[in-house]
């Protein structure tokens, strides 16, 4: 058997980033990046030529704009969480407030809006977000945009859940992190089925929230007194 050379250099692992995590979502990189201004202007003509296609009067004084306000939205807006440099500023605060025999668990109800991508129509609800801090805490108003940046993004439900309870867990060097989002799917709702009552429940469980029951409940009491209220 040939011995591996003491001197040999194992390859570092990757760092992980709290905007991509373990779970990332399908982007490539373009070995040539876009400018906004510039991506505008390609899904423009690429969406005049779809609304052509359709049969639609594209110089309409009502559709004349409409490839360029679909495109300026694209970007700008709802699918801005594709580009990782608008993942938000994230302050931190020592966690001064630990109660010595119990886990005080911090809890964040969030309403989102995000697009589905295998039909690129909207799916919105609420994130019940949840952690129990360490060393630090996050400032409250970064976790609706954290929901929101991964929100903005053609994704599946089950990934957007991943995705924020993994970027905390991240972020604050933990494992006690809790998030379940309940959401209406506009692919089921206008289409397909078309079944306007659905709604899809998506839940992680990790830490303590998964191995203490005691914990795990409060966790879903806090999304009923939610519901309730």
């Amino acid at each position: 058997m040939t011995k591996k050379s003491s001197n040999q250099k194992i390859p570092k692992k990757p760092s992980l980033s709290p905007a991509m995590t373990r779970f990332p979502s399908p982007i490539i990189q373009p070995s040539v990046p876009l400018s906004d201004e510039e991506k505008i202007e390609i899904i423009t003509d690429r969406f005049r030529d779809i609304m052509e296609v359709l049969g639609l009067d594209i110089h309409h004084q009502s559709l004349e704009r409409t490839p360029e306000r679909i495109a300026r939205m694209y970007v700008k807006e709802i699918f801005s969480g594709l580009n990782p440099q608008n993942f938000p500023k994230i302050s931190f605060f020592d966690e001064e407030f630990h109660h010595e025999h119990k886990a005080s668990m911090v809890f964040v109800k969030v309403g989102f809006t995000s697009f589905c991508e295998h039909h690129f129509v909207p799916m919105s609800g609420h994130a019940y977000v949840a952690y129990i801090p360490k060393d630090k805490l996050i400032g409250l108003s970064k976790i609706p945009r954290i929901v929101r940046f991964f929100s903005k993004r053609p994704q599946l439900q089950e990934r957007l859940t991943a995705q924020i309870a993994d970027c905390l867990a991240i972020l604050l060097g933990i494992e006690d992190v809790a998030v379940s989002m309940i959401a209406q799917h506009y692919c089921v709702v206008a289409r397909g089925i078309e079944d306007e009552s659905s709604h899809a429940v998506t839940t992680v469980l990790r830490g303590q929230f998964n191995t203490d029951t005691a914990i795990r409940e409060e966790f879903f009491d806090a999304i009923n007194r939610q519901k309730q209220g």
